[in-house]
């Protein structure tokens, strides 16, 4: 019988110790927002040439509140942005302009970022 108890013993000291450890899931750093996101670049007359909207959301995720950078085929291009709710969080726009200039058409692919 004290072989049993003894077993006994260090199975429950087994079960103590394990207790102890942290779950996986608790030592997973939290994830860092992105610094770019890709996105719809559109066409928009009513824009001012040097000036992109940009929907709030997009803005706050990225962390851009008065310039933003575009870059598009490796051209770096900087923008004046407008921020505006009620825009689409995956598209971004700009005047016709500075479209052509960049050699862009309307629904072109863009990485936006804050601008250093």
């Amino acid at each position: 019988m004290s072989k049993d108890e003894k077993e006994e013993e260090k199975k429950v000291d087994v079960k103590s110790l394990v207790n102890i450890i942290p779950p996986a899931s608790s030592l997973k750093k939290s994830k860092a927002p992105p610094k770019e996101k890709r996105v719809k670049m559109k066409k928009r007359p009513d824009v001012d040439q040097g000036i992109i909207l940009i929907s709030s959301k997009l803005a706050t995720e990225l962390g851009i509140s008065d310039e933003a950078e575009v870059s598009i085929k490796g051209k770096r291009a900087k923008f004046k942005v407008i921020i505006q709710d009620g825009l689409p969080d995956t598209e971004i726009y700009g005047n016709d302009a500075d479209m052509i200039k960049l050699g862009l058409e309307d629904n072109s692919t863009v990485s936006v970022r804050a601008s250093k």
